[in-house]
């Protein structure tokens, strides 16, 4: 039976707590009751809520929540949810650091294989866990902007309603528990139990998949002061404008003329307006991507671009990918997958015994799909990510050529680059540079792989470090030089 932990820190929103405990027992009652098919009559998962020490907790109004166990009582669990936190005078949420010896705890269960997930302002306890870091995460849309400053190295998402990305949740606003718990329902006991529980609790199927979404039912209607009010505003109406909007019409928006726009952007952001504006359009372009299948055109429009080839160009410069291969990447990283083989090809997925190969391998495997635009990576084994240095979520979706840095005036690259254009199999030696920069020589094996009506799958590349017998080579060919020298 699974086991979902509440985590009541004092301050916690009383209504997110209660309602946590509410509605997931009233979910797992329904569950139990349900003899459909897949489903067990026994009780899908149980809840505990818990408390740093094992005392009831408070929220801001002073009133008192008992509990069932103190966090260091969980030796284990399924998922732990984090509920909102009530604001402080300023409206922002309260400083996580008096919360370390939980923040550890998350760490703790989550590399233990559970799923950690944060509501609204929740989200900033996994932040200061450093569970954010490197991932993609939303919050409430009032708070984004603090959530990336005190969290660099996030990756947040503006507007988006729910995230996962490897095992980590995130949602956006108050009542976004609700989310939490019927998305923690799906992924633990499956799509029919959380139906079940939508339906019984709360009259709706809400992120359950293949189910319509509906309206948030709460709205903020205040902000802080100062930059990350002006940061926010800015972006509320830039994703309200249409595709000819611009920074002259956003200053008007503001209420200050171009030049105090210009300055404040550039302390808050470091970003001109036109920079600032490309920027939020492509960040709501992305968001578009991760949870719709619409075609790339249309996601342009919606973003606020004029054209397919204006956002093309701004999503490259901000994304560093085209849109297409972002999409199989941000699939690929939800996942925690690197053999996400590209999705539309179900037929012809490399089986998992076969990437599990790929893995014992000596050698770098990688598998890039010629159906998205650049050729982007879609798979690499760990051998790849040893050899470069880079981390599974630095390579997919991206071209191979990025391990050539700067140094691109190789004669490799063009053998390389006509063998793809004719699709044959060829064989070159290129100098690479790994994540920190030093340079390996890397003999690639690039074959192509088709199916039995001859239509191009992939073209899998074998890569192969010879730094040390090119490194042997140099070494020998000056010793053949010294010693011609001595003869003559």
């Amino acid at each position: 039976m699974r086991k979902i932990v509440i985590a009541g820190l004092n301050e916690c929103l009383g209504s997110a707590f209660l309602g946590l405990t509410d509605l997931l027992a009233l979910a797992r009652r329904a569950i139990a009751r349900t003899r459909a098919p897949g489903l067990s009559a026994e009780d899908p998962f149980y809840v505990v809520a818990a408390s740093a020490n094992g005392e009831p907790i408070r929220d801001p109004t002073g009133a008192s929540f008992p509990v069932a166990a103190s966090f260091e009582a969980i030796a284990t669990c399924d998922a732990i949810i984090v509920p909102s936190f009530s604001p402080d005078e300023d409206g922002k949420p309260p400083d996580m650091s008096r919360f370390g010896a939980a923040a550890a705890w998350l760490r703790r269960h989550h590399s233990r294989g559970a799923v950690i997930a944060g509501c609204g302002s929740g989200v900033f306890l996994l932040g200061e866990a450093g569970l954010l870091d490197g991932r993609r995460c939303t919050t409430s849309w009032w708070h984004h902007e603090e959530l990336k400053q005190r969290y660099a190295r996030i990756d947040a998402a503006w507007g988006a309603r729910l995230i996962e990305d490897r095992r980590v949740v995130t949602a956006a606003g108050p009542l976004s528990w609700i989310d939490v718990a019927l998305h923690l329902i799906r992924t633990l006991c499956g799509v029919d139990a959380a139906r079940v529980a939508a339906d019984f609790t709360v009259g709706e199927a809400a992120l359950v998949k293949g189910a319509p979404r509906s309206p948030t039912a709460y709205n903020a209607t205040t902000l802080n002061e100062g930059a990350d009010a002006f940061l926010t505003e800015a972006e509320r109406i830039i994703r309200q404008s249409d595709s000819s909007f611009n920074a002259q019409e956003l200053a008007r928006a503001l209420s200050t003329s171009e030049r105090t726009l210009h300055r404040r952007l550039k302390q808050a952001s470091g970003e001109s307006p036109k920079s600032f504006i490309d920027r939020i359009r492509v960040e709501t372009a992305r968001m578009l991507l991760e949870t719709s299948a619409r075609p790339v055109k249309e996601l342009a429009s919606s973003a606020g671009f004029a054209d397919e080839a204006s956002f093309r160009r701004a999503f490259r410069r901000v994304a560093g990918m085209a849109p297409s291969a972002y999409r199989v990447w941000a699939r690929a990283r939800s996942q925690n997958k690197g053999q996400l083989f590209a999705l539309r090809k179900e037929t012809e997925i490399i089986p998992k015994m076969l990437t599990t190969m790929f893995d014992a391998c000596v050698n770098g495997v990688t598998l890039a799909d010629p159906d998205l635009e650049d050729l982007p990576i879609i798979y690499a084994n760990r051998p790849f990510t040893r050899i470069t240095g880079y981390e599974l979520d630095e390579i997919i979706g991206r071209n191979c050529r990025f391990l050539q840095a700067d140094d691109r005036d190789q004669e490799g690259r063009l053998r390389l680059r006509e063998a793809i254009g004719n699709r044959e199999q060829v064989e070159v030696t290129l100098r690479n540079y790994r994540k920190d920069g030093t340079l390996f020589h890397n003999r690639l094996n690039i074959t192509p792989l088709f199916d039995l009506n001859g239509r191009l799958l992939y073209f899998l590349g074998v890569q192969y470090d010879i730094s040390a017998q090119v490194e042997a080579e140099l070494e020998i060919g000056d010793l053949k030089g010294k010693l011609m020298s001595l003869k003559d």
